[in-house]
């Protein structure tokens, strides 16, 4: 059997198995077979145990539900993971409705497509990672007119807000720096790195801190917010950082939505496009700039 069918298999083990509640091994046989993936149960066994030696992802079995569940405190990366498995979804999805229906286009509508920009660049930034290798390539700035020569350790690929950002230490420098994937040109793979990237795992942590890519040395705060039930749901669904949980609130009609991060100024964009809907709560001195903010904004709506 080919790899890609394999691995398609084990994209419908995991997604069904994150979708459903505690499903049990005939469960998840029966669906895949639906999809065309007749497998014995020892075969299913064997994908699971595939499952967690590729990918680092705990499938355990749950005694009282009688069905599996994926262990997200033993699991590596469990949401990258699945933000990996959507994409290829949504890939498959799309190209299999060209092939078919080409008229689908007249059915979708995407957002500015400039963000797609360069997408191509991806394949070899992965390169590297996969290989251990520097890269090099051309880059310029939105505030520069003139592009410069890079050559980088890459470290980390993060997307945000539908843009994907490179990572990663120049040659001769100890300080992590962040490159617009599309504002790249004719990236090549280097030579096998010099420096491991355990060296820069501190650096690193700090873009867990923050919303966004601004990294700072400052420390986390404990961040409160009252937030509407309905806009709660939304929350719930896109969550506006790792570390986001959802409380109730001792106000009818209201949740608190509690974050464990740095405050930046993307952060207080997420809040203030939130407007009516949400009330950061504590601590006061982040209340207090909030509050700031929005009298700058109201005071540029003032008549003249």
């Amino acid at each position: 059997m080919s790899k890609y069918i394999i691995s398609r298999r084990i994209q419908y083990i995991m997604q069904f198995i994150r979708d459903r509640h505690y499903p049990s091994k005939e469960a998840i046989l029966e669906y895949l077979a639906l999809r065309d993936f007749e497998i014995s149960a020892r075969t299913l066994e064997r994908d699971f145990e595939k499952i967690k030696t590729d990918f680092g992802l705990e499938l355990c079995y749950n005694n009282h539900q009688q069905g599996y569940y994926i262990d997200t405190e033993k699991s590596v990366k469990a949401d990258s993971f699945f933000k990996f498995l959507e994409l290829l979804n949504l890939g498959d999805v799309f190209r299999d409705g060209l092939q078919n229906h080409h008229e689908l286009l007249d059915y979708v509508v995407f957002d500015d497509s400039s963000q797609l920009k360069n997408i191509e660049n991806l394949a070899p930034i992965l390169q590297a990672f996969k290989l251990d290798c520097d890269l090099h390539f051309t880059y310029k700035k939105f505030s520069q007119e003139q592009s410069s020569q890079k050559h980088i350790r890459p470290l980390l690929l993060k997307e945000y807000l539908n843009r994907w950002y490179l990572i990663g230490v120049p040659q001769g420098k100890n300080q992590v720096r962040t490159y617009g994937v599309e504002r790249m040109q004719n990236p090549r793979v280097g030579k096998l790195s010099t420096t491991p990237r355990s060296q820069y795992q501190n650096q690193l942590q700090k873009y867990d801190r923050v919303v966004g890519l601004f990294a700072t040395d400052e420390q986390p705060q404990e961040i409160k917010l009252k937030v509407t039930n309905k806009h709660a749901q939304y929350l719930a669904s896109l969550p506006l950082h790792h570390s986001q949980r959802i409380l109730p609130a001792t106000e009818s009609g209201y949740q608190f939505v509690n974050l464990t991060l740095v405050p930046t100024h993307e952060l207080d964009g997420q809040i203030l496009k939130m407007s009516m809907y949400t009330e950061v709560i504590a601590p006061k001195s982040y209340r207090q700039h909030i509050q700031n903010e929005i009298e700058k904004i109201y005071k540029k709506y003032q008549d003249q």
